[in-house]
């Protein structure tokens, strides 16, 4: 079965919550909204990144474009799409 763009967003949700201590870290934070201004550090973005690998079963190409990495909807999206 493939997740939906919300399921995504939501486990999103839940790989930051674990990397950065809890629900606090991702409340408040929109689906829109660039996560480096909400916080998120050069090395915590890389951190999310492979842990999305491991939780959704996929690999970041190399020339994957810098406004998919810039929130969770963006993410989640681009998720569905190369898992589609």
């Amino acid at each position: 079965m493939t997740d939906t763009a919300s399921e995504v967003r939501q486990g999103i949700r839940a790989l930051l919550a674990e990397l950065f201590g809890g629900d606090h870290v991702v409340n408040g934070v929109s689906d829109t909204e660039s996560l480096r201004r909400a916080g998120l550090s050069s090395n915590g973005l890389v951190s999310l990144l492979v842990a999305m690998e491991d939780a959704f079963g996929f690999e970041w190409s190399d020339d994957v474009e810098p406004e998919v990495l810039r929130s969770i909807g963006a993410m989640a999206d681009h998720v569905v799409a190369v898992r589609n």
